[in-house]
């Protein structure tokens, strides 16, 4: 049996089950302590465990067993969940990762133990072995000692009542026994907690013969009698009938013995020890899997017994049930499957819209009220799928807690990290292109951003420095921002190093936001020492290139003593878009329609060369014209202004003609394109022309630059003149 699919999924699935448990061990708000997260923590690790004895994935099951052992101990109450217990079970789902990156790699590597783990094993010896309070093992040798202590023996339950299984024999009733007498006995030197009747299985009325014994009994006795005692209440029908009987904390393998000896479906068997109270549901996984046994804890053994496979069940931690409770049912999709299907969809958008020009040019009064049908409902179809490649941004963010934990350990800064908008969605194809940016500015937050406790007292500040990650939504953008309570950046310092350095000219003059933005060069730093975290000028120019390749930007808010913020704008989408298609010297161009705000005439002198600004109702707006930019020759024409906006900032964009609405399939620029200004991509339009797209933010930040030099240079010439 060809089980490499199937594996491929466990691994996948795993590797959420350890996201999810990062997440419980980091999010106390989320995930209180207390029973329910104890409970999800300890089915993570059984889980694991369980499913990799299906491949035979052995140093994943031993480490994983002796994690849940502990994790056992914990929701039982025999441990508490410590820093220090966190801070271990964090590193052991790291190395539950490791495992898991092994075992994917060969079967030999799936059975080899990795050095990294005996520590962490000595550590969870500690907790499982009631040593918690000794220091940690300092050694491998230490290591080994500990980790060879483990006892072997059966899995007890935790139940302090006789179980006992009453079947009686058919023709109970024809031998003169009242199945309610032997009850009644049993009542008089002991206390029946529950009785749960189970019928056998009940003949055609036809065929029924009412002298027959169809009735058994459950029970849950409580009593200090010897076994004997009970079994002698049964001692007239003990041959004939079946009497089982458990003791009072029983190992799982009677319990497992006893359901065989009955020889009823097992699961029918489970649900009602459960609902008596006699086991738990992890101990009846235990007994579906047929675990009932500790093995001897020796994780260098190389045939370590292997779990059973546990049932399939929903993953605990990556649906998050601490936090929604919700009832959705998934399924796994191929990513290159959703791939395809937003291509076929992509395709299907220009194809209705070919149909739709067709229709436009006969006339036919029919045929277009068809069209318009068909293509709402594309445009539904359209929007679904992109829908489907939809994430939660917290897919990201909670990446942040275990780094940001980590980091404050490290400097000796006590941070809270505040998670807004994390249900904020995203499209998938940015989430890991985000997540090397967004490390790189939190962690530059926590270095350099937050003050030392000493620093942030002398300042009136609370001790405990705040690091806020937020994302939303803004005019069909998603905005990430990064916020710290710390001192703010120094632009003083920030000018000064980038004219040492030699990345700008001396006597330069810069707007605030230009000299914020000198942090994003190639080899900028203002750290005075190099550290493990930052410091060595390489990261922050990586951020912007990652950011600008998903058309993104960056904006940088910073105000002495409060503290900075690194705000990150991203399209909505990378795939299809809504447009507004217009002409420039017959060409054709599309902008996003969740940039624009109007388009108006150009008003006769409303156009003012020396400034590049339009006058708008009163309004100067900076302006940029596509036949200068692209170098086309001057126009007799009349002109349009289309004024759009990108966050704070607006402008207008001058064209020749105002052409109406599309949906866009934005295709990317061949290798030969990408320098090209002011563009991000092409698409092909419904009567089969090419079309480029306008990349707004950029040809908006282009005329805001060019209005600043121009008053700036006006200033300093206006300067000159008066001296």
């Amino acid at each position: 049996m060809d089980l490499s699919k199937a594996k491929e999924v466990f691994f996948e699935e795993s590797r959420e089950l350890c996201d999810g448990l990062e997440s419980a061990l980091l999010d106390p708000v989320a995930y209180p302590p207390g029973e329910e997260t104890y409970n999800l923590l300890f089915r993570t690790a059984h889980t694991i465990k369980g499913s990799a004895g299906i491949f035979g994935l052995d140093a994943l099951v031993r480490f994983a067993h002796v994690m849940e052992n502990v994790l056992e101990r914990l929701r039982s109450g025999q441990v508490s969940l410590s820093d220090d217990l966190i801070t271990l079970l964090l590193a052991c789902n790291d190395h539950l990762r490791r495992l898991l990156d092994a075992s994917a790699v060969s079967d030999e590597m799936a059975r080899r133990d990795l050095p990294e783990g005996e520590p962490l094993l000595a550590g969870l010896k500690r907790y499982q072995e009631g040593r918690a309070h000794e220091a940690p093992a300092e050694s491998a040798e230490a290591a080994e000692t500990a980790e060879g202590q483990g006892l072997g023996g059966d899995v007890a339950t935790g139940s302090p009542y006789w179980q006992l299984s009453l079947r009686f024999h058919p023709d109970t009733f024809r031998h003169g026994f009242d199945p309610l007498s032997f009850l009644r006995y049993l009542g008089g030197f002991s206390t029946l907690r529950d009785v749960t009747p189970v019928w056998r299985n009940w003949p055609p009325p036809q065929l029924l013969d009412v002298s027959e014994c169809f009735i058994g009994f459950d029970l849950a006795l409580e009593t200090d009698e010897s076994r004997q005692r009970i079994a002698d209440t049964f001692e007239f029908i003990a041959e004939d009938s079946h009497i089982g009987i458990l003791a009072p904390r029983a190992p799982l393998a009677d319990y497992l013995a006893e359901a065989e000896a009955l020889g009823e479906p097992l699961e029918e068997q489970l649900q009602r020890w459960i609902a008596r109270g006699a086991l738990t549901a992890d101990e009846a996984d235990r007994l579906r899997n047929g675990d009932v046994t500790e093995p001897v804890e020796d994780a260098g053994a190389p045939d370590a017994p292997a779990a059973a496979p546990p049932p399939r069940e929903a993953s605990p931690a990556g649906a998050a049930p601490a936090k929604s409770g919700r009832g959705d049912s998934y399924i796994r999709i191929e990513a290159s499957k959703l791939d395809r299907l937003i291509n076929r969809v992509g395709e299907l958008v220009i194809a209705s819209a070919g149909t739709k020009l067709i229709a436009q040019s006969r006339g036919d009064g029919e045929l277009l009220e068809s069209v318009a049908v068909i293509n709402t409902l594309v445009e539904s179809i359209r929007d679904d799928a992109l829908t489907l490649r939809m994430v939660p941004v917290d897919e990201i963010f909670s990446r942040f807690p275990r780094m940001v934990r980590e980091v404050s350990k490290q400097l000796g800064k006590a941070i809270q990290l505040e998670i807004k908008g994390g249900d904020t969605e995203i499209d998938k194809s940015m989430v890991e292109k985000l997540n090397d940016p967004l490390m790189h500015i939190v962690r530059n937050a926590v270095d350099h951003g937050l003050e030392s406790a000493e620093k942030r007292r002398a300042a009136g500040k609370p001790e405990q420095g705040t690091v806020t990650l937020n994302a939303y939504h803004d005019a069909g953008s998603v905005v990430v921002e990064v916020k710290d309570d710390g001192g703010g950046i120094n632009r003083e310092k920030v000018l000064a190093k980038a004219i040492e350095r030699g990345l700008i000219a001396e006597g330069r003059l810069l707007s605030d936001q230009e000299t914020l933005q000198l942090i994003f060069l190639p080899g900028f730093s203002t750290a005075d020492a190099v550290s493990d975290l930052s410091g060595r000028g390489v990261g922050m120019d990586v951020v912007k290139r990652n950011i600008e390749a998903l058309r993104g930007e960056i904006e940088i808010q910073s105000q002495p003593g409060a503290g900075s913020t690194f705000r990150l704008r991203l399209p909505l989408t990378l795939a299809i878009i809504d447009g507004f298609r217009v002409e420039v010297n017959e060409s054709a161009l599309v902008m996003p329609l969740d940039m624009m705000i109007e388009c108006v005439d150009m008003p006769d002198g409303a156009m003012s060369h020396h400034a590049r600004q339009i006058n708008l109702r009163g309004d100067w707006l900076p302006f940029v014209s596509l036949r200068e930019l692209f170098g086309l020759p001057p126009s007799d024409h009349p002109e349009y202004i289309v004024i759009v906006h990108y966050g704070e900032y607006r402008a207008g964009i001058v064209v020749d003609k105002l052409m109406g609405e599309v949906q866009a399939v934005i295709k990317p620029l061949g290798e030969l394109f990408k320098s090209l200004r002011g563009i991000s991509g092409s698409t092909i339009l419904g009567n089969g022309k090419p079309a480029l797209v306008l990349d707004i933010p950029q040809l908006i930040h282009h005329a805001c630059r060019r209005e600043r030099r121009l008053i700036r240079q006006s200033a300093e010439a206006l300067l000159g003149d008066k001296q």
